[in-house]
């Protein structure tokens, strides 16, 4: 379509609404689509900044001189809401009419150089003979800086030299110079790093897992204590080549013009450097060794390796664990701590499920001073080996364990690694109950077969650990309900894997294979087995062989390379696959679970061997779990499964990494399927919040390198499925809790049977937000307008228990009705002993503590917070409000169930804020706005009241605290490096924060923060990842007292607070700003 000078083309547009736009003329037939933006998820003054610069810079423009320009500045400056005093400071002035430039503050008359390109300046350097030259400007840059610090996946000798003379200076001048790089394909002179750390003074952070970290990353930054630092981000790494003359690109940013990519440099360099991913070296001789070990094997020429000796000293190979086994460890132990030792560990399969037992078992030793007796269980062999491979290394014992299989009889029984075949038979009455110190169960899943149910309950640890990637089992059962009390002690799922990295991203590709499945039978969830092997192996499997073959040859790179896994409907069909492969040229082989030991080594070896022909193996159920090839790089999903387990297990196989190896790619070939097979069942595993929604399949948020995509028959099947069961309306979710409590009542022999909300969730696999998240309501008989939805009123509904209709006669009880969700985060047993002996006693304020008294203010203001009853204007008194309360026993039983549930299922490990001062808050605790208020004395103060408290910065002068209130994600809707890199973990002990963007250093505030502990003030930071979930405003995390470290900057003032307590592990992988 052609357009006139007039005419706006079509497509994007970001243009605030103005009437010089609404007057331009667009094509005939278009239409602007507009946006309301809201400051939660836009950063507002942001856009309107951009916007009048756009006009500003015109109309300076056409002013005759200098002069003109700095008055119409001033002009404006004293439009802008500000003090009489902070105005006058902010004014420009100027000599003669000149617009005036200060370029430097130095002791002496001496200049510094200066980089070419001005320090407030952006560019883009390409290296081109017009271009100015990378390596001259960073020579430039490192004298005028404060502090260096380089990011960087290799350096060369030729680099160090190039700018051998500007290190000397900086070290000389005391610069701080940290540099973070890696061992990336052996890259990396060992010598360059060497003379870094020894004549340059740098200290250097390496990455050795070049499997995993993978920095590509080539970026400077240099500080500068005026505000004016710069940095250069690109492909150059530090060579000589690549800062010359290579064909190397690399954008000049500036903390003036872009300070939120500046910002998110820092955040994210300073979050590298204190991760555990890079190891500081010295270049003690022991390093330099480590150092030429790893750079030779990572080295893809094989120049590196010519000469070397690999000698390391055994203790170099001491396990430790990674961020997600920390986490894993800590809450472990916390559940312990709250007298639990029957528990259960969900990781996602490559995550080092193995790993993380061995650590916990070599902990718990340590605590017991003493070698713990070990029994280890699994269902095959090769896992039992896998395994005591494991716990040898964790342990720095070679030869560890015994075997107990069909052949092999342990000795000492001080560590078994039994297979339960052979434990359950005669061999468990070999072993009191009690014999075992820790028990581990692997792929615990199977707990419910008589096998393994038999040795779970037959034995009496003291410290029972099951691990399992998928604790749904197939048959709907889930085994934290059946066998561990509803508690999962610790877990990390595919999603967090793969986010932390620690898997290969994927690429799922649905497709349809032209096969119909409608008129197969399902039952109990799978389709007969013979009709789909007679479909898959004669009536239409040739043409559905075209389609597999043509798949893998447009989807995969050269599938004579590839190393996969297909699984099959059974062995026939299997071996069909196999046959069909090698006929069109595709080297594959076939294992099933009768196949030898023997054999089964013999093919998963050649499988492993990148040199070997065999490109594929087809198999039933042998790889669903616990035997591994991390070089397997394609799946071929060839069987339908509605199975999430199953599904995750076979994806598990191909997620592992490996040299060389950067994605997997699954093709996953679904046919028209029954209308009673729940396709969409194992889709789950894609599902970022727990309940599977049309937003995850039409539009998936992927971890960085993952692909999803469902072709346009099986997204339809999917999304139907997803339509008809998982969706309940308002009003089916009525009539199932009737039907349901109408169930219980027939089939109790208590007449007044009253099920809790925990129950019921449970029955039908809700969640809390599908009864407290929801907008529509519930009406009730005899009552004039609908209830909010929770299980009271939905009890009512029923009309089965007519006492529960009765408080909704009262509108102060609908109200109160209306904020239980308020209350539904609550999950520390401190907490809820205190409110529940506040609502089931009749204390008073008279008799109550400090601690008591903020106890039920916090309750209180989670109800009504302000004080008032609706439509009052006086607020009610303690005693008051508690009795209103009191009336209420059917929420009462609500909350209090809801409550426990929360805290069986609490991994958290609370302590007290303060000790004896009457202050009831916890950290590591979650507090609504309305609880942390109250719980720090705010209504102590001429009783002010929760409501109007909007601010991240609350002082509470009874308590003498100042509370940092911090939402980490500003906006879900909209990126802008301005707001999103503000507050954020650098370690699990220190904290970056901004404060309020008026708040300089001088100010009172400012120097509160700079001086409170010389003051006597307390600061307590609060933080949370968003500003609302599906059950309303999102809680805040309690993560204690901090201290003041430094500052950068003002309005605002960029702090960095050290906290008296780590926070969480699971806290510190939301706000670490590398997640």
């Amino acid at each position: 379509m052609t357009t006139t000078d007039e005419t706006l083309p079509l497509g994007l547009y970001e243009h605030l609404k103005s009437a010089s736009l609404m007057g331009r003329t667009i094509p005939e037939g278009a239409q602007w689509q507009e946006e309301i933006l809201k400051k939660d998820d836009y950063n507002i003054p942001e856009l309107l900044t951009q916007f009048f610069a756009t006009q500003l810079a015109p109309a300076l423009e056409s002013l005759k001189t200098p002069a003109d320009q700095v008055e119409l500045i001033n002009r404006m400056m004293e439009l802008l809401p500000q003090d009489a005093e902070e105005q006058n400071d902010s004014l420009l002035t100027d000599d003669d009419s000149n617009v005036i430039q200060m370029r430097e503050l130095a002791l002496t008359d001496a200049k510094t150089t200066r980089p070419d390109i001005p320090l407030s300046d952006v560019a883009l350097m390409t290296n081109t003979s017009k271009d100015l030259n990378l390596n001259t400007e960073i020579q430039k840059e490192l004298e005028s800086a404060d502090r260096v610090d380089l990011l960087c996946s290799f350096l060369k000798m030729s680099g160090v030299n190039s700018l051998s003379e500007q290190l000397k200076a900086i070290k000389n001048r005391g610069i701080p110079f940290r540099i973070i790089t890696t061992t990336y394909m052996g890259a990396t002179d060992r010598k360059a790093i060497d003379r870094l750390v020894e004549e340059y003074g740098a200290e250097v952070k390496i990455s050795y897992q070049g499997d995993s970290t993978r920095l590509h990353a080539k970026a400077w930054l240099f500080h500068r204590n005026t505000g004016m630092s710069t940095g250069y981000v690109g492909s150059s790494n530090l060579s000589s080549a690549a800062l010359t003359d290579g064909l190397e690109w690399n954008v000049r940013i500036s903390n003036p013009i872009t300070p939120g990519l500046i910002r998110q440099f820092e955040g994210l360099f300073e979050s590298y450097w204190k991760s555990g991913d890079f190891t500081l070296y010295t270049a003690s001789d022991q390093e330099k060794q480590e150092l030429d070990t790893a750079l030779a094997k990572a080295d893809i020429t094989g120049r590196k390796s010519k000469g070397l000796e690999y000698d390391i000293d055994s203790s170099l190979l001491d396990v430790h664990p990674f961020p997600h086994q920390v986490r894993m460890l800590e809450e472990m132990q916390n559940a312990r701590s709250k007298g639990r030792h029957r528990n259960l560990a969900v990781a996602a399969t490559g995550t080092g499920k193995t790993v993380f037992s061995a650590l916990d078992y070599r902990r718990l030793c340590e605590q017991s001073g003493k070698k713990l007796k070990l029994l280890f269980i699994a269902h095959r062999k090769e896992i039992l080996d896998q395994a005591r491979r494991t716990f040898g290394d964790v342990m720095l014992k070679g030869n560890f364990g015994e075997l107990l299989t069909g052949g092999k009889k342990p000795e000492y029984n001080e560590a078994v690694f039994a297979t339960i075949q052979t434990l359950s038979g005669a061999a468990l009455k070999n072993y009191a109950p009690d014999y075992f110190d820790v028990i581990i169960m692997d792929e615990c899943h199977h707990i419910k077969a008589a096998s393994w149910d038999k040795v779970f309950n037959y034995f009496e640890p003291r410290e029972f650990i099951g691990l399992t990637a998928t604790p749904e089992r197939e048959d709907g059962v889930n085994i934290a309900d059946k066998y561990f009390g509803g508690y999962v002690a610790t877990s990390i799922r595919l999603w967090d894997a793969l986010e932390d990295h620690l898997l290969v991203p994927f690429q799922y590709f649905g497709i349809a294979d032209g096969t119909d499945l409608r008129r197969i039978n399902v039952r109990g969830g799978r389709y007969d087995e013979k009709a789909l092997e007679n479909l898959y192996t004669k009536d239409e499997a040739e043409r559905r062989l075209r389609i597999i073959v043509e798949e893998l040859r447009e989807k995969v790179d050269n599938p004579l390379r590839m190393k996969a896994l297909g699984f099959c409907v059974n062995v026939k069909h299997a071996k069909y696959m196999a046959q069909k492969f090698n006929e069109v040229g595709i080297p594959a082989g076939v294992l099933v679970g009768t196949d030898s030991a023997e054999e089964r080594a013999k093919v998963m070896k050649n499988l492993a061997d990148e040199a070997h022909e065999l490109t594929t193996i087809f198999t039933v159920d042998l790889f669903n779990e616990g035997v591994d090839i991390p070089s397997v790089d394609t799946l071929l999903m060839l069987r339908p499964t509605q199975s999430l387990t199953l599904f995750l297990q076979q994806l598990g196989r191909g997620l592992r990494r490996a040299p060389l190896k950067s994605v997997l790619t699954v093709l996953d070939f679904v046919g028209h399927q029954n209308k009673n097979f729940m396709v969409h069942h194992k889709y789950r595993a894609f599902a970022r919040h727990g309940t599977l929604t049309e937003r995850d399949i039409e539009s998936p948020e992927l971890p960085a390198g993952c692909h999803f995509h469902l072709d346009e028959l099986t997204q339809k099947q999917v999304i139907q499925k997803i339509r008809e069961s998982l969706r309940m309306n308002q009003n089916a979710l009525i009539d199932t809790a009737k039907s349901y409590l109408e169930d219980m009542r027939r089939n109790s022999t208590e007449p007044d049977v009253r099920p809790t909300v925990i129950d019921f969730i449970n029955r039908y696999g809700l969640g809390l937000p599908q009864i407290y998240g929801r907008s529509s309501k519930v009406p009730l008989p005899g009552i004039t307008k609908p209830v909010a939805t929770t299980w009271t009123s939905l009890q009512a509904a029923s009309e089965l228990y007519p006492d529960l209709v009765v408080p909704f006669h009262d509108n102060v009880a609908v109200e109160t009705n209306k904020r239980v969700k308020a209350l539904t985060h609550v999950h520390d047993t401190f907490r809820i002993n205190a409110y529940l002996e506040l609502l089931n006693t009749d204390i008073l304020e008279q008799d109550m503590t400090d601690e008591q008294r903020r106890h039920a203010w916090m309750l209180l203001f989670s109800i009504w917070p302000k004080a008032k009853w609706d439509g009052s204007s006086e607020k009610f008194s303690l005693n008051e409000g508690l009795a209103t309360l009191r009336k209420n026993r059917g929420m009462l039983q609500e909350m209090e169930s809801v409550w426990n549930f929360n805290a069986g299922t609490d991994t958290t490990s609370t302590l007290p804020l303060f000790e004896g001062e009457g202050i009831p808050l916890r950290t590591h605790a979650l507090y609504s706005r309305e609880e942390l208020f109250a719980g720090l004395g705010g209504q102590e103060e001429n009783f002010k009241v929760p409501g109007g408290v909007v601010n991240g910065v609350v002082p509470f002068d009874p308590t003498n605290t100042t509370a940092l209130l911090v939402t980490l994600e500003k906006s879900e809707k909209h990126f802008s490096p301005a707001t999103m890199y503000k507050d954020y973990a650098i370690s699990t002990d220190e904290f970056a924060w901004d404060s309020q963007s008026a708040t300089t250093p001088e100010s009172p505030t400012g120097q509160l923060f700079q001086h409170h502990e010389e003051r006597g003030r307390r600061i307590v930071l609060f933080a949370r990842q968003h500003r609302e979930n599906r059950l309303g405003p999102e809680p805040y995390m309690c993560l204690g007292t901090v201290k003041y470290i430094s500052h950068e900057g003002s309005k605002p003032m960029h702090i960095r607070w050290s906290l008296d307590r780590p926070m969480p592990a699971s806290m510190f992988q939301i706000a670490k700003i590398a997640s």
